[in-house]
């Protein structure tokens, strides 16, 4: 199990994004260290670690010493990274004004505000703030629609919009401009949690009486435009479109609702794993097993609501052991390499 066939490690490793410790070269240098034998394909960034009490600073103090991190996570690297970060504006926001960065607008004040120009203006100085410190990839837009006041979506201003329409308008000029900047923007969280009462961070959640089918209008709509290349899934189940697992496990939402009947070519990421949505109800080697049978191509472990420092050898082995037991086959790895290397292409990485 310690000696990998490198292509096999290569596959997998595209497929973890992970969250990690430290701000400086030598935590760079000290993660790749302690993971040389297994291949990474992408990092996930946060200002708070929130696995201290109360929580602490983490990977981000500045403009100048996040550009340094993010250079050095990519010299460590034996491939080039996807470098992710929730950066939505408002009250999710990494890059905060207190560490020199500029004052950012919450999705549902510019919803509020209902202009383009505001939005696009917005959404070009977001993204020029995410190029100059070397990140790539901004789980934004949140494509949720704002139908309850009693989740956490809408409990922190992320929701833009009750009409789809505006969703998709909005979310549209917030993808260009990223790409434009060479930003991968990730709509989410499919196939929509604004209906959603509860939080998936701390337990089930079960929207089967309160979802409905035009949650998935701004998805469809970006889709047939050809506007959205990735996408975040949610943790949230519900009986009508799976009767068994919640989204981000689920092969009937991601492989048949979303792959097959909406046409998504793109890269499927999962929400955080580590959400007790998830890791209340099943173990990791089955969590990966489900996830890759589904058709997520990225496991998003943001290792901040627990960390495990050994997370990237533990998500390798199991998937070696499942590639070993016939629970899943390497082909399910090669599609979702082919997709993940295509989005990378697009902004120049490979």
């Amino acid at each position: 199990m310690n000696s990998l066939p490198s292509n096999i490690s290569k596959l997998i490793g595209q497929m973890i994004m992970v969250g990690i410790k430290g701000h400086d070269r030598e935590a760079a240098y000290n993660f790749f260290e302690r993971n040389h034998q297994y291949h990474v394909g992408g990092i996930i960034l946060y200002d708070e670690d929130i696995t201290t009490n109360p929580p602490s600073l983490h990977n981000i103090r500045s403009q100048q010493q996040l550009s340094s991190f993010t250079n050095h996570l990519q010299e460590f690297s034996s491939n080039p990274l996807l470098i992710g970060i929730d950066q939505e504006g408002g009250k999710v926001n990494r890059l905060k004004e207190v560490y020199g960065f500029p004052k950012t607008v919450s999705w549902s004040k510019l919803g509020n505000i209902n202009d383009l120009k505001k939005t696009e203006n917005e959404s070009n100085s977001i993204a020029r703030s995410l190029s100059e410190c070397g990140i790539n990839l901004n789980f934004s837009p949140v494509l949720d629609l704002d139908l309850s006041k009693n989740n956490i979506i809408s409990q922190k201003d992320r929701a833009i919009s009750s009409d789809p329409k505006i969703v998709y308008k909005h979310a549209k000029v917030l993808m260009k401009s990223h790409q434009d900047h060479g930003i991968i923007p990730v709509g989410k969280h499919f196939p929509g949690q604004g209906s959603s009462l509860g939080d998936t961070h701390q337990d089930w959640v079960d929207v089967s009486n309160t979802w409905s089918e035009l949650e998935l209008w701004p998805y469809n709509k970006l889709i047939q435009s050809n506007s959205i290349s990735a996408l975040m899934t949610s943790h949230l189940y519900n009986k009508n479109l799976d009767n068994q697992y919640p989204a981000t496990l689920s092969k009937e939402i991601i492989n048949n609702l979303l792959r097959t009947k909406m046409n998504f070519k793109g890269v499927v990421i999962s929400d955080d794993p580590q959400m007790k949505a998830i890791s209340r109800r099943y173990n990791l080697e089955k969590v990966i097993e489900l996830m890759i049978c589904a058709g997520v191509d990225i496991f998003c472990f943001g290792n901040n609501l627990v960390y495990d420092q050994n997370i990237v050898k533990k998500i390798h082995q199991a998937v070696l052991r499942l590639l070993k037991n016939r629970k899943i086959n390497i082909s399910m790895l090669e599609k979702s390499n082919e997709r993940i290397m295509k989005l990378k292409s697009t902004i120049g990485l490979l």
